[in-house]
């Protein structure tokens, strides 16, 4: 019926380094962080706990939200973080099941797109379990999108749904026609499910937590440092009960 049961977000800053010399680096995150759950305000960035890297210092993150370290060499993870608070989830799905006869049924699977129109999910797939006296299935979309296609595993006896770019704040339908060599039973529609989905989100984070600058403290004329920061959002269980 569209209600979370249950959600988390697992994140990490990880940092790859290779100045020479190991100079200190200056990384703030969100002015408005908050760390510990029931002691958010309207606004923050609310974390349930957090666990830094060995070499971070935290003399100034009371204060200022700022870090300073000086980096290992290679890569690293500043911080591992935990949200379990409520957010917004990337994707929703909406699934609806329908007799279409003695022998067929249809699944109607809606799927929405929470994201800003800026953003896009990337190799998003969509799984469906279907009963085991399943002989075929087919499938429909409301609108075509490029790069999105169905295959059904008949081993497996699962669809399987993949689409290559999902624009934020846009809405698909497919509709999944399921053909059994047995008359419909409550066991059958039971076995429907549950759907799960996978997806990356380049350049964007759920938990909203956010890099505002990473400096070097010392200026010094031998650096002239290229850097970057990029968000990605990765799922790791999505799962929607029918």
């Amino acid at each position: 019926n569209g209600y979370v049961i249950n959600s988390a977000i697992d994140g990490s800053i990880l940092m790859k380094s290779f100045l020479s010399g190991n100079p200190e680096l200056r990384l703030a995150l969100n002015e408005d962080l908050v760390i510990g759950k029931g002691t958010s305000s309207y606004g923050s960035v609310v974390l349930d706990d957090c666990i830094f890297h060995e070499c971070v210092h935290l003399d100034e993150f009371e204060s200022s939200r700022t870090l300073h370290f000086l980096p290992p060499d290679g890569e690293f993870a500043v911080l591992n973080y935990r949200v379990t608070t409520d957010f917004r989830c990337p994707f929703k799905i909406f699934p609806v099941i329908e007799d279409n006869g003695q022998y067929k049924l249809d699944v109607i699977i809606v799927v929405r797109a929470e994201i800003p129109e800026g953003n896009y999910g990337t190799n998003v797939t969509i799984r469906m379990p279907v009963p085991r006296a399943t002989v075929g299935a087919s499938s429909e979309f409301s609108v075509e999108i490029p790069g999105s296609f169905t295959e059904y595993n008949t081993s497996e006896k699962k669809l399987v749904w993949s689409i290559r770019k999902f624009t934020g704040g846009s809405e698909v339908t497919l509709r999944a026609r399921i053909t059994l060599d047995q008359p419909i039973t409550a066991m059958h529609r039971k076995e429907i499910g549950p759907i799960s989905m996978s997806f990356e989100i380049p350049m964007y984070n759920v938990s909203n937590l956010q890099v505002r600058y990473l400096r070097i403290s010392e200026t010094h004329k031998s650096y002239n440092p290229y850097r970057w920061v990029r968000y990605i959002t990765q799922s790791s269980s999505y799962v929607c009960r029918l």
